[in-house]
């Protein structure tokens, strides 16, 4: 999506928008945040949408920068936000612009890295990562790939105990996701990105940070599909969680 679009779902990005915080069930994402801060310490919130993380950073973080693509988006954010007088609200594209903001100690970036073409999402994630200042972490939401992967084979156990005939039932489950190689799945026929663990080990490595933790956030099934059988439980569908430190 690019700001034209992030524009147009301002103002229904919390119906429109998956809330990746919200079902953070296991709260990693606020007990990373949490043990991160301190009195002088700053953060930014990169592709911070209409604002949902940011009253949780700035009720701990000195200083907050609020990065978002769309204009939109920022205006929906700051109105949300007015009591908190410690966020700045940064308009800048970071696919095509150089940071119009300084390296931070905290940066979280959630859902941000999704971008399928790799001119787009490298530039991306090199200026996510310069906004990291040295010795900072950066705590990265991405979509798994693996979690992709486990998505279709529960669609084709789903067919099979329905009674379909084997091809049929994975012709059904069959992703649509040219590139699947490369990460890239369609997600209601928009192309996304997804990420190996390893991956992100190694991408992360060549930008100069250590990984501190990569674990799960998990999501019920019924974020993949419409009234999933009760059968259907753990594994649960995830997107990783990372904690990274720049060197």
């Amino acid at each position: 999506m690019n700001e034209r679009d992030w524009d147009q779902v301002a103002e229904t990005f919390e119906e429109e928008i998956f809330n990746v915080p919200a079902n953070d069930t296991k709260g990693l994402i606020s007990r990373w945040v949490e043990k991160l801060a301190g009195p002088d310490t700053v953060a930014t919130d990169l592709g911070c949408g209409v604002g949902r993380t940011l009253p949780m950073l700035a009720e701990r973080y000195a200083k907050v920068y609020a990065v978002d693509v769309s204009s939109q988006c920022l205006e929906v954010a700051e109105k949300a936000c007015a009591e908190h007088g410690n966020i700045q609200y940064v308009h800048a594209d970071l696919s095509k612009d150089r940071n119009s903001y300084p390296a931070t100690d905290v940066v979280l970036c959630i859902n941000t890295l999704l971008n399928a073409s790799l001119e787009i999402r490298e530039p991306l994630i090199d200026r996510t990562c310069r906004s990291v200042k040295r010795g900072g972490h950066l705590l990265l939401v991405v979509p798994s790939l693996n979690s992709a992967l486990l998505t279709a084979y529960r669609h084709l156990q789903w067919n099979l105990k329905d009674g379909m005939d084997p091809k049929e039932a994975q012709q059904k489950a069959a992703l649509n996701s040219k590139g699947l190689e490369h990460g890239t799945v369609h997600i209601d026929d928009v192309p996304t990105k997804h990420y190996l663990k390893e991956e992100l080990e190694a991408l992360l490595a060549d930008r100069g940070f250590d990984v501190v933790a990569i674990e799960k956030i998990e999501y019920p099934w019924t974020t993949e599909f419409t009234d999933p059988p009760k059968w259907m439980k753990a594994p649960y569908p995830w997107d990783w969680f990372v904690v990274a430190q720049r060197r």
